[in-house]
């Protein structure tokens, strides 16, 4: 059985190849973005109703992706015909993330007790990419429940910097003292 989040991966490497040979990687972006964003959830389950006729539900794909990448279109259409049109929004997520990745980019996710502003945001992402040597792509979430301090999910490496943590670290240092 294949891991959770390999086909989207897989899908999206191939188009990045393709984007590659066009030399058209951030159009290919943007088009995959937009189209994972229209065709909603509800799109999606109409696009694989057995009631509707496969001719109309490929008639369909090919009309909202008209003045796409015509290798963005085929893809959607091979998705269609496969019943996998589902996985769309992982497909640009992936695709993404595979730009960003190749890059040097990094996502952060950085989770803190209390709201950040504009300024604030900036410093923390200028004190990550100076102590990680990379460029951050960052996203923000408040989580009152750190009490203090901040979690920082940087690629697959954590850093929990919170109060909680602290706390619970302490716990269990006196627990086993």
């Amino acid at each position: 059985m294949a891991l959770s989040g390999s086909a989207p991966r897989r899908y999206a490497e191939a188009i990045f190849d393709l984007a590659e040979a066009d030399k058209a990687i951030d159009a290919y972006r943007v088009s995959l973005d937009s189209l994972a964003e229209a065709i909603t959830p509800q799109i999606i389950r109409a696009l694989r109703d057995p009631s509707v006729p496969v001719k109309r539900r490929l008639a369909a794909v090919d009309a909202a992706t008209k003045g796409q990448p015509k290798a963005i279109r085929s893809v959607l259409l091979l998705l269609e015909q496969r019943d996998r049109i589902a996985l769309l929004p992982a497909i640009a997520r992936a695709f993404g993330n595979l730009v960003d990745r190749r890059a040097g980019i990094v996502n952060a996710k950085i989770t803190t007790a209390v709201p950040l502003d504009d300024v604030q945001r900036k410093a923390f992402v200028t004190r990550l990419e100076k102590s990680s040597g990379k460029q951050i792509k960052a996203s923000f979430t408040v989580d009152a429940g750190l009490i203090g301090g901040a979690r920082v999910q940087l690629g697959d490496h954590l850093v929990d910097s919170s109060v909680r943590a602290q706390l619970a670290a302490l716990r269990s240092q006196l627990a086993g003292s």
